[in-house]
């Protein structure tokens, strides 16, 4: 059997019948063929390798960048995490002053919590997550915390809201309470009985007088709405103020009265002044307070000057 055989012819263009042939083997230009494919098949896997490589390497570093900017992130929401979970703390502990002020019940620390039964621990995260990277779990943890603030910083706005409402009805009962001195002076005369300075009888003085000059500024000892403005034998030049359903008082012995019938009144504002009219000694205003219809020692609703009662 005759072997295959490659033939190559040679020209040189300077000899005019210069032709030569020479022939190789089949079986050598085969093996060169194989040997370059397989080469060129080596440098591919070794570029496609180093390809791979360049790649998972910049991946690797692209992960590490936004791992560290995911660390970042966590850092700064646990940070204001613990800041908000601390102004909740103080508008809690605030609340309760305020609550305690104004005779309202505390709120329980269970209540306070939202019904989230807490933050979950360590060891409830881990059991949870026992594969997950460290800083999941942080963040998970953190997801609570903040679910956590949000009710309760719901509850919180809740509350506030009641104890503003309950402070308003405090605030305005207690600003219809008689609590000032109703004109500077002295008292001449106190609550209880005494005997009458013209009639000589042992009587019932039903309020309190307080000297002064003629002209002495008198004030509305709280806040209402003038029921009444007379002159009459006994009393003289006289106011009368309702103050809710509660309270009434009564001044006497004006020397002018500058408010109407019907007129709001708020406490501090001037009725009229001092004077000597009706049955009087001197120039001084007799000054009742009556509760509920019956007439009580104003002593008892004169706070001392130095303190607020607005």
């Amino acid at each position: 059997m005759q072997k295959n055989k490659w033939n190559f012819i040679l020209t040189d263009s300077d000899k005019p019948k210069g032709l030569a042939s020479a022939g190789l083997p089949g079986l050598f230009i085969t093996v060169c063929v194989v040997a370059a494919l397989v080469g060129l098949t080596g440098f591919a896997r070794i570029v496609y390798r180093g390809a791979s490589y360049a790649l998972a390497k910049y991946d690797a570093a692209e992960q590490h960048r936004e791992n560290t900017r995911l660390k970042d992130q966590i850092e700064n929401l646990e940070r204001f995490v613990n800041q908000k979970t601390e102004s909740i703390a103080e508008l809690a502990a605030y609340e309760d002053n305020a609550r305690l002020k104004y005779g309202m019940e505390a709120i329980s620390g269970d209540v306070r919590k939202a019904g989230v039964g807490g933050f979950p621990t360590s060891e409830d995260m881990l059991y949870s997550s026992m594969m997950s990277d460290p800083l999941i779990q942080k963040a998970e943890l953190l997801r609570n915390q903040v679910s956590s603030l949000s009710h309760q910083a719901e509850l919180q706005e809740s509350t506030f809201l009641q104890v503003t409402s309950h402070a308003k009805k405090v605030r305005s009962n207690l600003s219809k309470r008689p609590a000032i001195w109703p004109a500077a002076g002295r008292v001449t005369s106190t609550f209880g009985y005494r005997y009458h300075p013209f009639n000589g009888m042992r009587l019932m003085h039903e309020g309190i007088d307080i000297a002064n000059s003629v002209w002495t500024p008198i004030y509305a000892t709280a806040d209402g709405q003038v029921s009444k403005v007379s002159s009459w034998t006994h009393f003289g030049n006289m106011v009368k103020i309702s103050h809710g359903a509660e309270y009434l008082t009564l001044y006497a012995h004006m020397q002018k009265t500058v408010v109407t019938e019907g007129q709001i009144v708020k406490r501090g504002d001037v009725i009229g002044y001092m004077g000597n009219t009706g049955r009087s000694t001197g120039p001084h205003l007799h000054y009742e307070v009556h509760r509920s219809g019956r007439p009580i020692n104003p002593m008892q609703f004169i706070l001392p000057v130095d303190q607020i009662v607005d």
